[in-house]
């Protein structure tokens, strides 16, 4: 029998991670102010962040839905550390757009908070997990064209490295996995470090 995961996030990139792996996680996102968590930790470092917007979403959904008594709780932030700015979402192609024009051919950061909780007895851990991110240098049209896709406009740093941004990514020193959202090694370590085997959320069905 399969411990019940929670993913308390509506990112199609975590969810593709877990089922990866033979887990079938019940989506509950939450609908905490990204923008308000993040002006009260502007001055911090990028990894302070994320951590406090993992552990802000994994409270929201813990505290707003009924019956989570058994299982995992899993949450998560990512945002690009690049040039001593923290770069979440740039929500518009014009910010996109920008952003490449300045990361093409630079290396960034890519830092991702998670925050588990053993919902039985709600043991709490939370980890941040670190990957540098090389950046091929794109030329103006592959960027208005990737741009153009809207892609870019929706994930942290505006690209990804498990869809059509993948080819403009040189190379990823670290956890791969962590850049698409989810570190799954990092997952593993703490899953067990609550007491679960991590092949205990496997769903073989």
């Amino acid at each position: 029998m399969s411990f019940p995961v929670i993913l308390a996030s509506a990112s199609p990139a975590r969810l593709m991670l877990l089922r990866s792996q033979n887990i079938k996680p019940i989506v509950i996102p939450s609908e905490i102010n990204e923008k308000e968590i993040e002006a009260q930790y502007k001055n911090s470092a990028t990894e302070v962040i994320v951590k406090e917007l993992s552990i802000a979403k994994a409270n929201y959904v813990l505290s707003n839905s009924i019956s989570l008594d058994s299982g995992i709780l899993i949450a998560a932030d990512s945002m690009l550390e690049f040039n001593s700015q923290s770069l979440g979402k740039p929500l518009n192609a014009e910010n996109a757009i920008e952003r490449w024009q300045q990361m093409r051919g630079k290396t960034g950061i890519l830092h991702t908070g998670h925050t588990v909780i053993r919902l039985d007895n709600k043991q709490t851990i939370t980890r941040v997990i670190s990957t540098k991110v090389e950046f091929a240098n794109v030329d103006d049209q592959e960027i208005l064209d990737y741009v153009a896709t809207t892609e870019p406009l929706h994930v942290a740093g505006a690209f990804t490295i498990d869809s059509l941004g993948a080819a403009f990514v040189k190379q990823v020193h670290g956890d791969h996995s962590n850049v698409v959202g989810l570190s799954l090694p990092a997952l593993r370590e703490i899953v067990r470090e609550l007491g679960l085997s991590w092949t205990s959320l496997w769903e073989m069905a």
